[in-house]
């Protein structure tokens, strides 16, 4: 019996550190300062383009899990030992191309364990510092320069060029590729549009929407500046 109520009062012990009343609040503090520094809304302000969805994403799960990890832990040595043996298992093979997004995902992990160490005060005003920070770097960076856009010129061969248009038109609108000259062939049954892509890999996934549509020989080339055109497709 002594050793039943031993049992017990350890797990009650160990429920009542992590028990969901205590857990909650640091959870929500760590999401929502993982989203406002990985959104970093001021720069509609500044009308400047907000950060890439997938590193928004990362960035905010990346705290949340500080502060589980941290919470787990505890002053457990030997649970600090075996999440760091479980994490020699993890492979990140999307590498980052701005350096600056690895310093913001260290601050994003300390931030986030703090909120999981219940130090909810540090946490915050961590973000007011880091917000501010991001936000005189971003004030002046002004002078970023945009990748060139790419042009290119799309060609298709249908019955009903209309219809064909229409639905290039549509796919190319859900992926921000601007059409900038539209030409119809009726003789040839052939439809041409030159377009300009905002991002590499953009007019291959418009296009990709595409499938069913009663398109024949769909392709497109690159036009250089010059004039030049090379056969992508």
């Amino acid at each position: 019996m002594e050793t039943f109520s031993a049992f017990l009062d350890s797990a009650k012990s160990e429920l009542g550190l992590q028990h969901a009343g205590a857990m909650l609040p640091r959870l929500l503090a760590a999401t929502f300062i993982g989203a406002v520094l990985s959104l970093r809304p001021w720069r509609l302000l500044m009308k400047r383009a907000l950060p890439r969805s997938e590193m928004i994403q990362a960035q905010v799960l990346l705290c949340a899990a500080a502060a589980v990890i941290t919470a787990v832990i505890g002053d457990s040595v030997a649970k600090a030992f075996g999440l760091v043996g479980l994490g020699g298992f993890v492979r990140f093979r999307s590498g980052l191309k701005d350096p600056r997004d690895a310093a913001i995902l260290f601050l994003m992990i300390g931030l986030g364990m703090a909120c999981g160490h219940g130090s909810l005060g540090m946490a915050g005003m961590g973000m007011l510092f880091v917000a501010a920070l991001l936000w005189v770097l971003d004030l002046f960076n002004r002078d970023e320069k945009a990748a060139p856009k790419q042009r290119l010129l799309v060609s298709a061969q249908a019955d009903d060029l209309v219809g064909a248009e229409a639905t290039l038109r549509r796919a190319l609108r859900e992926r921000n590729v601007m059409v900038k000259s539209c030409a119809l062939d009726f003789d040839g049954r052939r439809v041409e549009l030159e377009v300009e892509e905002p991002e590499p890999g953009s007019l291959a996934a418009a296009l990709g929407r595409t499938e069913g549509a009663p398109l024949r020989g769909l392709r497109w080339t690159a036009v250089s500046p010059k004039g030049a055109r090379e056969d992508m497709v």
